[in-house]
């Protein structure tokens, strides 16, 4: 009996620590959401005011602003991130002696920081001295004379962009795992019977491809959702309130307008989507891909 308890013994000062710094304050937050408070008023918590600042946020223009501009940037990013990620785990997955080193270039733009990124593009997107600006002007002339961060498409999209540079690397090792865990009989046996490159692609490779798919589109739309320092360093919300995610309204109105209550409760919804994106692809993993 000692020895059955023993390891939960063992294990009860880590999860003392971790419920601690995770649990107190995450019902601490939820508790602030249904409180009136804004530190310009106050430094003591006001009054109790149930859902109302959940209310609030159900009838503001600009929180549902946030949501299409976050749906549309995760959509985007997640998409392009893996569609990018299995071309180039296919490019890399190969054994050959240049692979190896290919593959450990891959890893620095994962490794560097996001708001030193954010800057570098920033920086790089100039209108006036960028490098950036005057490739995209050279392959795409119509766009020579748009400031790139100054147009919400174009902002919207050079965020899905450095989103997408940041976190290729990470899934595309994910990727490259998988493709050279793939037992190559299968192959054989597409070849023998016929099958086409294309055929072999997406009737046997991305099949079995599909659990680390899933779990790659996890860990992305959990990644994009959560996008915060690019969008601080390169747009700050705007232009407008056009590349104003969720993540980014919640910065704004909790320490910049300094509204808790309102902050705490937009944090929460963010939250639940969150976990809504997950339980979606989860079911979806558990149940072998498919959606009954």
């Amino acid at each position: 009996m000692t020895n059955k308890y023993f390891k939960y013994l063992l294990l009860a000062p880590a999860l003392l620590i971790l419920g601690t710094i995770t649990m107190f304050p995450l019902i601490r937050s939820f508790w602030i959401s249904l409180h009136e408070w804004n530190l310009t008023d106050s430094l003591e918590m006001g009054e109790f005011v149930g859902i109302d600042n959940y209310l609030q946020a159900m009838s503001s223009s600009g929180f549902w602003n946030s949501v299409t501009v976050t749906l549309t940037f995760t959509v985007a990013t997640v998409f392009i991130t893996i569609a990018s990620a299995i071309a180039v785990g296919l490019l890399l997955s190969k054994e050959k002696p240049y692979i190896s080193f290919l593959r450990a270039v891959l890893i620095i733009p994962f490794a560097l920081s996001p708001a030193l990124v954010g800057y570098s593009w920033r920086f790089m997107l100039n209108p006036d001295y960028g490098l950036f600006d005057r490739i995209i002007g050279f392959l795409i002339p119509p766009l020579s004379d748009v400031v790139i961060l100054g147009t919400p498409t174009t902002a919207l999209a050079a965020l899905v962009s450095v989103a997408v540079w940041i976190w290729l690397p990470f899934i595309s090792l994910m990727f490259i795992s998988g493709l050279m865990g793939l037992p190559n009989e299968v192959y054989e046996a597409a070849k023998m019977d016929g099958a086409s490159n294309m055929q072999i692609l997406f009737r046997v490779t991305l099949p079995m491809l599909q659990p680390i798919i899933l779990i790659a589109s996890i860990l992305m739309t959990m990644f994009s959702l959560k996008q915060f320092d690019p969008i601080v360093t390169m747009t700050s919300g705007g232009p407008g309130n056009s590349t104003e995610v969720l993540n980014f309204l919640i910065y704004s109105t909790s320490f910049r307008y300094f509204d808790m209550g309102y902050g705490a409760a937009l944090g929460y919804i963010l939250a639940i989507m969150t976990i809504g994106f997950v339980l979606i692809y989860m079911r979806r993993l558990v149940k072998g891909g498919e959606w009954n």
